[in-house]
């Protein structure tokens, strides 16, 4: 069974990232992102914040519930959707996710800020997440 406080704290987390991307997808356009050094931090550490908190709420599902443990922060969606959490779509972008998030962190590719304000309106999928975990744990 899943640690409610736990998730409820990772939830807590997700939604103030989130709070914090829809407020930048109001005020940061596509020009600012990619010009604009301060607008790019803020945009950027937001984003990282939330999908670290999807990863992290995955990853404490999988060890509450005794799911397969995920060779990486990308599978770990994977072993959320083999259990029934989300779909196989939602595993999938939430999969892609994990992704941008480690380009965010490792600095791995140049960051290209037109994908950043891409992403950043296709952060849907990261509230999807909070809204199915907050259901299944009933919070």
């Amino acid at each position: 069974m899943v640690d409610r406080a736990r998730a409820v704290a990772l939830l807590d987390a997700l939604r103030a990232a989130l709070v914090d991307l829809d407020r930048y997808a109001g005020t940061v356009d596509a020009a600012r992102l990619r010009t604009d050094p301060d607008a790019q931090n803020m945009v950027l550490f937001a984003m990282y914040r939330a999908v670290q908190a999807c990863i992290d709420l995955a990853h404490h599902i999988v060890a509450d519930e005794g799911l397969r443990v995920p060779a990486g922060y990308r599978a770990a969606f994977e072993s959320l959707r083999e259990a029934g959490w989300v779909d196989d779509d939602l595993a999938a972008r939430l999969a892609g996710w994990a992704g941008l998030r480690n380009v965010i962190a490792h600095g791995y590719v140049r960051i290209d800020f037109n994908r950043i304000h891409a992403a950043l309106a296709g952060r849907g999928d990261l509230a999807a997440l909070a809204a199915v975990v907050a259901a299944r744990v009933g919070v």
